[in-house]
């Protein structure tokens, strides 16, 4: 009877540390199976919205159309003039990360061509939908040996605003800080009227107005400002982001100023555009003496077999253009075909030119500097009627 006793007590202490086993596995395997479940909050890989992110969709990873995302927010990306839904996403890019988008089944990619495109932050788009705030837009070139970059700044995030205007019915406007040519703050598509535009600061902003549009002959992006109001006008405001609930209300600011008359019936055009094709076996930079210029892809280098654009402001005085390889090591001059020799050139704002570099023969030793040649040649003056109305 003892030993039997003794049975029937090892037999209930084993069946109840078996039943204990058995619970840690199940609650294991709950954990871990709640770890893998798909997630919508938009911060990870298994969301539902991943698939917009992953280089392969649409082949994105095969684009030369970059996109920067200087936001600590997921960002979906949207062509212009489309309806915000997720039939029409071309691609996304994580928060502080970069992605390409392909668009190399566009009919005219292989002459150039562009698109607008709408950055709008995911959580917003999963709240809001077709009815979402842009975060940034911006007109993205693409050809099939080009590239072009673009940067996603935030215009939603503060405690602060304004309120902005584009008066002018052709163009898109970006407004930059301090300087026609300093940081973008915000896109305004043409006519876009009441744009809010968020601010962490209430610090008073110079804003410079700068009008862009594609330019159908040089296929790039060009900046400019209206010609009607004469030299002293810059069009740059003071503007001072304010709290929602500010007792003095919000202001709005009009670019241009609703008391001058701007008809965009012509342009100035403060720079030359010079557009570089590298022939050569290497990525070349351009400059001006010892200065690297970024090209308006936003790039310095241009690999071998593409080309890149410029805007140079011209003084009238000569330029010493040159196209370096190998971090500046070889320098080859950039100059006119019949002055070969001369020590600068003197090129005309308003003007479309091109280079292109090349080794002078096939046989040519490509680690020899003197086996290349930039040849400068002046294509023809940019007008108006180049410009498309932008998007």
């Amino acid at each position: 009877m003892l030993k039997a006793h003794y049975v029937k007590l090892y037999k209930e202490e084993f069946m109840s540390k078996l039943l204990r086993f058995w619970a840690l596995l199940l609650a294991a395997g709950l954990i871990f199976g709640l770890a893998g479940c798909p997630t919508d909050d938009g911060g990870g890989g298994g969301d539902k919205y991943a698939q917009y992110y992953d280089p392969n969709y649409r082949d994105n990873r095969n684009g030369n159309s970059e996109i920067v995302n200087n936001t600590p927010h997921d960002m979906l990306l949207f062509p212009g003039n489309s309806v915000f839904s997720t039939n029409y996403i071309v691609g996304g890019v994580r928060a502080f990360s970069t992605s390409t988008i392909n668009f190399s089944t566009e009919s005219d990619y292989s002459v150039g061509g562009y698109k607008v495109i709408h950055a709008v932050k995911e959580s917003e788009f999963d709240t809001y939908g077709q009815n979402s705030k842009v975060e940034h837009s911006a007109m993205v070139t693409y050809k099939n040996d080009s590239r072009s970059r673009t940067n996603i700044v935030s215009t939603t995030e503060g405690g602060y605003q304004f309120i902005a205007n584009n008066k002018n019915t052709q163009f898109a406007l970006e407004l930059r800080k301090n300087k026609p040519d300093g940081e973008k703050v915000a896109y305004l598509s043409k006519a876009e009227q009441r744009r809010v535009i968020k601010s962490p600061s209430n610090t008073t902003m110079t804003l410079f107005p700068v009008w862009i549009a594609f330019n159908t002959v040089t296929k790039t992006i060009v900046t400019f400002t209206p010609s009607d109001v004469g030299d002293t006008w810059e069009g740059w405001r003071d503007v001072v982001p304010r709290s929602p609930n500010d007792p003095q209300g919000q202001s709005d600011y009009n670019f241009p100023d609703s008391d001058i008359d701007i008809a965009f019936s012509n342009v100035d055009f403060p720079f030359a555009t010079i557009r570089v094709r590298n022939n050569g076996p290497r990525p070349i930079d351009f400059r001006i003496a010892g200065a690297r210029l970024p090209a308006q892809s936003d790039y310095f280098d241009i690999p071998s077999g593409f080309r890149d654009s410029y805007e140079i402001t011209s003084d009238g005085e000569g330029l010493d253009l040159r196209i370096t390889m190998q971090n500046g090591s070889m320098v080859v001059p950039v100059r006119f075909r019949d002055a070969p020799g001369a020590s600068t050139v003197s090129i005309k704002n308003g003007f479309e030119y091109s280079v292109e570099f090349n080794l002078k023969t096939p046989a040519s030793p490509p680690s020899d500097v003197n086996s290349y040649e930039a040849i400068l040649e002046e294509v023809r003056a940019i007008a108006i009627k180049d410009l498309l109305t932008s998007g």
